[in-house]
């Protein structure tokens, strides 16, 4: 398993065309991972951000 860093910033950039995009992942130490998605790879990881924040829900609220 690769050693986790710390998240600076995640953008996602529309590919010509729109059945893509580019996803850009920078962290603390400088270093950046850019990766290619289609559509539907696209949903899958807004899918399961959405149930993550779903079930984290209730420690959000005061």
């Amino acid at each position: 398993m690769a050693d986790e860093k710390q998240l600076k910033t995640f953008e996602v950039r529309a590919v010509a065309g729109g059945d893509e995009a580019t996803l850009h992942i920078a962290d603390e130490g400088g270093g950046e991972l850019v990766l290619r998605a289609t559509r539907e790879q696209l949903d899958v990881i807004a899918d399961a951000i959405d149930d993550l924040l779903d079930t984290t829900e209730a420690a959000d609220e005061v």
